[in-house]
């Protein structure tokens, strides 16, 4: 397909195909991706696709500040939108509220920084992961024990009605960081229940 023939959700489409992961770094405030991060990534596939970013301010208000501190938050209302450079009919728009806090007069220019940004991951589905963790690591947690692996389990862990750790259970959960027998990732079964076995015949 030729670039001029290609419509706006093509285009948007080509562009996600194209972005990568973008792992949170540790930022000043929290955890979290900088806008130079994105735009960084963002910037060239826009161009190399065909799209023209415009953003818009519809509102600015400055909602408070903190007491007994000369610090000022703003509160923005934006809208950006995505456009299709040989057909400037065709146009997707992503909106956003933002905020900004500063001690001097950049407050309004952070609200503006952050939407953009946002309304950029959010847009166009860019990945950016919740803290430092790898993906796969992710995907692990969420494959966790079956049925018969938690009555295994359970039988040393929790107490008879199932509504209290033991207190193996509560050296286990600890061990794996976990607040219920039953999130427990499939992964770590035979190793957590050789533990408890072990446990079991006074060999740990």
């Amino acid at each position: 397909m030729e670039h001029c023939e290609r419509n706006i959700y093509q285009r948007i489409n080509a562009v996600m195909k194209d972005c990568e992961y973008l792992q949170k770094k540790q930022a000043q405030q929290g955890k979290g991706i900088k806008y130079d991060e994105v735009m960084a990534m963002i910037r060239d596939l826009l161009i190399q696709h065909g799209i023209v970013m415009v953003v818009r301010q519809k509102s600015m208000d400055m909602i408070g500040g903190l007491e007994g501190k000369n610090q000022k938050v703003y509160q923005g209302e934006y809208e950006m939108d995505l456009i299709n450079m040989d057909n400037p009919s065709e146009v997707v728009t992503h909106s956003a509220f933002a905020h900004g806090m500063d001690g001097g007069d950049k407050a309004p220019g952070k609200a503006h920084t952050y939407a953009v940004k946002i309304m950029l991951v959010k847009g166009f589905g860019i990945e950016t992961g919740e803290d430092e963790e790898s993906r796969a690591e992710k995907l692990d947690k969420m494959n966790v024990i079956d049925k018969e692996q938690f009555d295994r389990l359970a039988a040393y862990c929790l107490t008879e009605d199932l509504t209290e750790w033991t207190p193996l259970g509560v050296k286990m959960s600890k061990a794996y960081k976990i607040a219920g027998l039953g999130s427990l990732p499939a992964s770590k079964f035979d190793e957590a229940l050789k533990r408890c076995e072990a446990a079991a015949n006074g060999n740990n």
